[in-house]
């Protein structure tokens, strides 16, 4: 993906596009679960660690000469596991955290919450219910289709929502190469794909509870 948004100060006009955008998208994720956030202190240490991890995972980052910046995403699994209302809350916390570390550009973080926090987090939810009506209950067909494709999908085309967003403000070398990215970028996001495959299914084998939108009587009913 390509962080620029997070060191190239924006416009004015596009800053406050941002918040007006994500404002009541958090109002709404707050609102959703403002009775039940996470009732076990294990969910709560889970989300937590989620949100440290998460903005660590940012950091270490590839740029190219034409200063485009490449790094993993990690917002769809996230998504996966706790459900949009808490995705787009832990990412939105994990944005800050990040650019407080990194001294980033706070006015961007409207923007950055769209593309980093909503994007990918409405991509991932909307296709992990698709895939729950399509196919059939199981719980290896919940394990790797969400685990690998659906975060595949969302990371590629999160990714690739990036780039554009980032041409306004790229060099006129890094727009002339912007299918040398997409490609990177797609490489990049199967990658992912196969490291939060693994992460998904560990965590739906050895501790289900921690998955939120995992439901044992649906994919691994007891029989007799």
């Amino acid at each position: 993906m390509t962080l620029l948004h997070l060191h190239a100060a924006l416009g004015l006009y596009a800053a406050l596009l941002g918040w007006l955008l994500l404002l009541p998208v958090l109002a709404a994720s707050v609102w959703s679960i403002r009775r039940r956030f996470l009732p076990d202190s294990s969910q709560q240490h889970a989300w937590l660690a989620g949100v440290v991890c998460i903005s660590l995972l940012w950091l270490p980052q590839v740029k190219t000469g034409d200063g485009v910046y490449f790094g993993m995403l990690g917002a769809a699994l996230f998504a996966l596991i706790f459900g949009w209302a808490r995705a787009i809350l832990g990412l939105s916390a994990a944005l800050v955290l990040y650019t407080a570390l990194t001294e980033g550009a706070w006015s961007n973080l409207g923007i950055n919450g769209l593309l980093f926090a909503l994007l990918p987090t409405a991509i991932a939810c909307a296709m992990q219910r698709l895939l729950e009506r399509k196919l059939p209950k199981n719980v290896f067909v919940f394990i790797i289709g969400n685990g690998m494709f659906v975060t595949f999908a969302a990371t590629a085309v999160t990714s690739l929502a990036m780039l554009l967003a980032s041409l306004p403000t790229a060099t006129p070398a890094a727009a002339a190469r912007v299918g040398e990215y997409v490609t990177y970028s797609l490489l990049l996001a199967w990658g992912e794909a196969l490291v939060s495959g693994m992460i998904f299914s560990s965590l739906v084998i050895f501790r289900p509870g921690l998955v939120l939108t995992y439901r044992e009587e649906a994919y691994l009913p007891r029989r007799g």
